[in-house]
C-alpha cells in the first residue's frame, strides 16, 4: 500500500491555521477582551443613528385615565399621569413622580428619589399636534447639568394631546454621552454612565441588575464574548428579553460602536447605533 504524504507547503498551511485558531481562542479569554474595553468613552453624536425602538407611548386606560408606558417595548411599565401636581410613588421604588399641565400643549414631569430631584422633563406639542419636543434636565455624576432634547413625530393616536405613539426624529444633548468601563476581577466589566446608571457584565450568561436613578424596576442585562473585539448583550425585564446589542472595538482600539435593537410588537426592526471615542 502506498502512503500519500502531504506536500510540505500544505502541511505548513494546516499548522499555521491551527496555530492561528489557538491564538484567536487565547485572545478571546475574558480578561484580555475586557482590557480592550476598559476606559472612558465619549459619544460622537454626529454618528448616531436613532433606530426604530425609542418611542414615547401615552394611552387612555379603560376608565379614561391617562398613563405612560415606559421602559422596553416588550415589557413596559404603565405609569399613571395625574395633572394634579401631587407626588405619587413610582414602580414600588424610592422614586416619586409629579405631573403638571400648563396648558393644552405644555406639560412637566419631575422624578425625585427620597425627596431629592433626579430629573425634570418638559414636553411641548406643536399647534398642529404632529410634533412633540421633550427636554429633560438632570445632574451628571460629576455634578454638571445635562440637558437632552428629543424631537418626536406622532405615528398614531389622537390628533391633539399626548395620547399616541411618538417616534424620535432627532436627539441632542448639551454634553456628549459618556460611559466609563472598569474591569471587575478577571471576568467582569462594570459600565457606568454620567447619569449614574450602572451595569456589570459577567459573561457567564446570567442576567445582572441595571441600577441607577429612575431605572425601570426589574431591568437586567446578560452578556457573552463573541471574539477578541466583540461583546453581545441581551437586556431583559421580569424575565422577558427586551433588546439586544453588540459592542465592537475598532482594530486600533480608539472607537467603540454600539448597535442595538429593541424587541416588541411595535419596536420596529431598524437598529440604533451609537459611536464612542476613547478619551
Amino acid at each position: 500500500m502506498k502512503i500519500q504524504r502531504l506536500p510540505i507547503f500544505g502541511a505548513r498551511m494546516i499548522s499555521l491555521a491551527l496555530l492561528s485558531s489557538m491564538l484567536c481562542l487565547a485572545e478571546s479569554t475574558p480578561a484580555i477582551v475586557i482590557a480592550k474595553f476598559v476606559g472612558t468613552w465619549k459619544e460622537n453624536e454626529a454618528k448616531r443613528k436613532l433606530g426604530s425602538g425609542l418611542a414615547l407611548r401615552f394611552r387612555h386606560t379603560a376608565n379614561e385615565q391617562l398613563e405612560e408606558l415606559r421602559g422596553p417595548e416588550a415589557r413596559p411599565v404603565a405609569q399613571p399621569v395625574n395633572f394634579d401636581g401631587k407626588p405619587y410613588k413610582l414602580d414600588n421604588s424610592k422614586n416619586t413622580i409629579v405631573w403638571k399641565q400648563q396648558d393644552a400643549t405644555h406639560f412637566e414631569r419631575t422624578i425625585s428619589e427620597n425627596g431629592n430631584l433626579i430629573t425634570t422633563r418638559r414636553i411641548q406639542i406643536s399647534a398642529d399636534g404632529k410634533t412633540l419636543t421633550e427636554v429633560t434636565e438632570r445632574k451628571t455624576s460629576d455634578g454638571k447639568d445635562l440637558v437632552a432634547t428629543v424631537v418626536f413625530k406622532r405615528s398614531s393616536g389622537d390628533q391633539q394631546g399626548l395620547v399616541g405613539i411618538w417616534k424620535p426624529e432627532s436627539v441632542h444633548t448639551s454634553e456628549p454621552s459618556q460611559v466609563t468601563h472598569e474591569a471587575v476581577g478577571s471576568n467582569g466589566l462594570r459600565i457606568t454612565s454620567r447619569g449614574g446608571f450602572t451595569q456589570t457584565l459577567t459573561f457567564d450568561g446570567k442576567p445582572t441588575p441595571v441600577t441607577g436613578p429612575a431605572v425601570i424596576p426589574g431591568t437586567m442585562i446578560a452578556a457573552k464574548i463573541v471574539n477578541d473585539r466583540t461583546i453581545e448583550t441581551a437586556s431583559s425585564r421580569e424575565g422577558v428579553v427586551t433588546g439586544k446589542a453588540t459592542l465592537v472595538i475598532s482594530a486600533d482600539g480608539k472607537t467603540m460602536t454600539s448597535t442595538f435593537t429593541s424587541l416588541g410588537p411595535n419596536a420596529g426592526s431598524e437598529p440604533g447605533v451609537v459611536v464612542y471615542e476613547k478619551q
